[in-house]
């Protein structure tokens, strides 16, 4: 988190429980694939269990990442031509920006709370509520929308150059 300069304190506990929660889900992703790949090649026999954990547990670790990813403002991105763009050009295409995913997580989280009305599927093997499943998106627009909002307000608070 060196580029923030805004950042509260509390982000710091937030971005290690994260850390710690992406390592475990990818422990937890390893050790399904291979319970997989050792049943399948040793035992002649195959786990619907870990395939269907491991991909549980993907999706979490993708959308706990990206949520983690900026948080620390380590998204890739192409700033080539903003690069070289005037220092009010480019205060303004990060606005842009800025807004472009304000409006993308506010379509997440309206879309998520439209999914999950009414809905009571489960995953066929180990019966995890789809809810559970689907709640990574919102948890991953949230901690954007935080990111997004540290960004924004150091973007206010930069002086103009």
């Amino acid at each position: 988190m060196s580029t923030q300069t805004t950042a509260p304190a509390w982000l710091g506990l937030v971005v290690t429980t994260l850390k710690v929660a992406v390592g475990l889900l990818v422990l937890g992703v390893v050790f399904c694939v291979t319970a997989n790949v050792f049943g399948r090649f040793v035992l002649n026999t195959s786990y619907a269990w870990a395939e269907e954990m491991s991909r549980v547990l993907f999706i979490w670790l993708v959308l706990l990442g990206a949520g983690l990813g900026s948080l620390e403002r380590e998204h890739v991105a192409v700033t080539y031509f903003k690069d070289l763009a005037p220092s009010g050009l480019r205060k303004a295409l990060n606005l842009l920006a800025i807004t472009i995913i304000y409006v993308v997580c506010v379509c997440i989280l309206l879309g998520f709370k439209d999914l999950i009305s009414g809905f009571t599927s489960a995953t066929p093997m180990l019966g995890i509520p789809k809810t559970w499943l689907y709640s990574a998106m919102p948890v991953m627009a949230v901690l954007t929308l935080i990111a997004n909002s540290l960004a924004l307000i150091d973007l206010l608070r930069r002086p103009a150059s």
